[in-house]
């Protein structure tokens, strides 16, 4: 078992959940596979790579894409009170590539940062999944221009912009809170 999840308090039945899909390096690092590509992480580092290939881990239902799987982890680790039954999850880390989304079908959760970048990608994400894209153009203080529709940049969210076209996809997104990733709320609530 990865000392490392143990110092940032991950709860036992969320290690249990993911073990099978890390490997714990000989300084204590875990590494997540994405392909040929690795996703590294230590308490003082954490490189996210840019792979097509996704980290799945899970077959359940409700599904939880995040950018990387330190992320899937730290977000269960704060929220494993709401999911009694793990083996109903599924979590998918993209990476730096957005490109393709093994997703059959389920409830799907983007777990991206509260920053503009992570609001951003929300709308790519969802977008992409619903084998579509938008047009994204960053227009200076203006904000950012969305399919034709101009939003300020702390009024840039999914709901906002399927509300202005008129979408529904069904798809929520969670934030972490007071942090801009659940792996910063992860390190500062247990270190």
């Amino acid at each position: 078992m990865a000392s490392l999840l143990n110092k940032l308090g991950v709860p036992r039945n969320v290690r249990l959940f993911f073990e099978p899909y890390y490997q714990v390096q000989t300084d204590g690092s875990i590494c997540f596979a994405f392909g040929d590509e690795l996703e590294h992480v230590a308490l003082d580092f954490h490189r996210v790579p840019t792979s097509v290939c996704p980290w799945t881990t899970g077959e359940g239902p409700l599904i939880f894409i995040s950018f990387s799987a330190m992320e899937a982890i730290a977000f269960l680790s704060c929220y494993a009170h709401s999911f009694p039954d793990l083996s109903r999850l599924q979590f998918i880390a993209v990476g730096n590539h957005w490109g393709n989304f093994p997703v059959s079908s389920g409830k799907i959760t983007l777990l991206f940062g509260q920053d503009i970048l992570g609001c951003l990608t929300d709308i790519k994400v969802s977008t992409a999944l619903q084998n579509k894209s938008a047009t994204i153009w960053y227009q200076g203080k203006d904000g950012f221009d969305v399919e034709g529709h101009r939003f300020a940049e702390m009024q840039l969210t999914l709901n906002a912009f399927e509300k202005a076209l008129g979408i529904r996809s069904g798809i929520r997104t969670v934030k972490p809170r007071r942090f801009n990733t659940f792996f910063e709320q992860l390190k500062h609530q247990n270190l």
